[in-house]
This record gives C-alpha cells, sequence and structure tokens, in this order.
C-alpha cells in the first residue's frame, strides 16, 4: 500500500531538536531521511551524513524523491563569542540554507519547512507580545543571519513552484537541551535554596513535541504555503515559574527563595551583569494565533508533560 505521507528530508537530525523531530515523524509513519554528521539510530529514519553545511555542500541523494526539506540544521545562538566568528552565522545559516533550497527545487521538493528564530525578529527582551505583522529588527549575528535567510528562501520561493513555510520558535526545551536552559537546570539540580524567586515578567517557550506537531501542521495544510508564523506553547510563564516547574522535575526538596525587585533592578544595571539579568527578568511573548486561524493548530502538550520527559 503507497504511504499517505509525503518523504521528508530533516536535516540537523543528530541536533537537539531533531532528535525529536525526527523519531516524531516516522512514528507517525512518514519516511524519513535524516541528515547529519553522525548516524541517529532511529527506526524509520534513514541516515544521510553530511559534515558540513554551507554553500559548497552537495546533498545529490538526500534530496531523490523528497517531497518535504524540514531544515532544522543550522549554526546556533552562542553566548560570548568572538567577532571573528560572526561570519560562520552567515556562511551556514545563509549560504548554506540557500543551497539546500537551490538543490531542493532542482530535485523538484514541494515544501521547504524553514525553522527561523524569534531572534529573527527582536534580540533580547520586549514588553509588546510579538505577532508576525511586527518589524524585524534583530541586532545579534545569530538573528541577522535567520532574518537574511528568510529573505534568500522567499526570493527563490517566488520564482520558484516550491512552496515556502517559515517558522519562528521562541526557546525551544526538551531532552538533552543547551544553552541556557541548560545551564539553568544545572544549578537547579544543585542548589538546595533557589533565588530567583520575585521575578514577574513573561516568556513564551516551546517544547520540541509541539514544534514537531506544529511542523506537521503546516506540512498537512496547503494554507500555510508562502507563509510565516510565531509558534509557542499559548502559555507564558514568568521565570520563577519556570524554576519553580524545573524544581519540581530535577530537585523536588530545593526551595525557592524570593528576592527584592530592587535588587533584580540593580543587578540588571551592572555591566557585567546586565545580559545575563536581562535574560532572566525581561518579558518576551509570543502571539501564535495566526498559526491556529490558518491550520487549526494548538499545542497538543502541556509544559510540564515535557519537562517531565
Amino acid at each position: 500500500m503507497e504511504n499517505p505521507h509525503p518523504r521528508i528530508l530533516i536535516t540537523g537530525v543528530n541536533g537537539f531538536v531533531g532528535h525529536s523531530v525526527a523519531p516524531f515523524f516516522a512514528q507517525r509513519g512518514y519516511e524519513v531521511i535524516g541528515a547529519g554528521r553522525r548516524e541517529l539510530k532511529c527506526e524509520g529514519v534513514r541516515a544521510v551524513a553530511v559534515s558540513r553545511i554551507d554553500r559548497y555542500t552537495h546533498w545529490g541523494d538526500a534530496l531523490a524523491d523528497v517531497d518535504v526539506v524540514i531544515h532544522l540544521a543550522g549554526r546556533a545562538h552562542k553566548m560570548n563569542e568572538s567577532p571573528v566568528d560572526h561570519h560562520l552565522y552567515y556562511e551556514t545559516n545563509v549560504e548554506g540554507t540557500v543551497n539546500l533550497a537551490e538543490q531542493a527545487v532542482k530535485a523538484g521538493v514541494k515544501k521547504f519547512v524553514f525553522i527561523s528564530s524569534i531572534k529573527a525578529m527582536f534580540s533580547g527582551a520586549c514588553e509588546e507580545p510579538l505577532v508576525e505583522s511586527l518589524p524585524c529588527r534583530p541586532h545579534e549575528p545569530y538573528g541577522i543571519s535567520k532574518l537574511k535567510a528568510e529573505y534568500e528562501l522567499q526570493k527563490l520561493s517566488e520564482k520558484t513552484y516550491m512552496k515556502l513555510i517559515i517558522l519562528r520558535p521562541p526557546l525551544i526545551y526538551g531532552p538533552g537541551v543547551k544553552g541556557n536552559l541548560s545551564s539553568l537546570i544545572k544549578i537547579i539540580r544543585h542548589l538546595p535554596l533557589l533565588p530567583f524567586g520575585g521575578i514577574t515578567n513573561r516568556r513564551s517557550l516551546l517544547g520540541v513535541k509541539n514544534l514537531a506537531s506544529a511542523i506537521d501542521a503546516v506540512i498537512q495544510s496547503d494554507q500555510a504555503d508562502n507563509k510565516t508564523f510565531l509558534v509557542a506553547d499559548g502559555e507564558d510563564i514568568s521565570t520563577s515559574e519556570l524554576v519553580k516547574r524545573l524544581a519540581e522535575v530535577f530537585n523536588p526538596s530545593a526551595r525557592l527563595i524570593d528576592l527584592p525587585g530592587w535588587l533584580w533592578h540593580l543587578a540588571n544595571n551592572l555591566p557585567l551583569l546586565s545580559e545575563k539579568i536581562s535574560r532572566l527578568t525581561g518579558s518576551l511573548t509570543v502571539n501564535a494565533a495566526f498559526l491556529t486561524q490558518v491550520t487549526g493548530w494548538r499545542a497538543p502538550f502541556s509544559m510540564i508533560e515535557q519537562l517531565k520527559n
């Protein structure tokens, strides 16, 4: 019997997101090709080795008979990175993405799903909820590279028959998460008293399984073609509430300690601490109503359920 699902290529299959997204589609009957530096040992996923993604990458057989490309791979945002390395964002996230898309067009791929980032819109904190119609003002190399890739993909899509869908997620969490959230979890695991109480900001997050579900929704919906969507769990929480939920999973005996607001304000104005404190205390919320309106998608997994996983 012919498989009713499209054949998909997932790039970055060895990354934190790819490790969850590839099995999600394989378990739902998709024929999945996973491209990455190492083989992902997952039933239903055929591995293709790709050592580096730039304008010289040859995708070859990885694109043969593929209907949909889900492009997860890219150079991730790094804290305190030397400006000497900033060109790597452009080489990987822009040139590498465009090269893949151009080869996908020649191979007859019907849809290209690009996993961009909320940082393509805005870097740092923002008190106003973000929606797709707001102007994009990234000022970090990572966000700038993601936005540039979006523009180049849109130009390519306008000239070809390949449909483009762009998803801009906020902070993604799930098994194997790295970066700031991983550092926070390590702190929570080892401290009996957690000095993160009293933070009243609001943050949108996205569980990796909810991201996979959203990707599935835009693949299945022709109404999503050639559109850009913000995507999130739909539950905005404060950093204090996030720490409390993480502690329930990773260190149930830990106690959350409230700190006065003036202390957070003072720390936010210290040159050596301001950026880190801003990430803890600043707000960044995402309104994903447009994705729901177009596809009917709603996050199927709760935050606490995914944290436990």
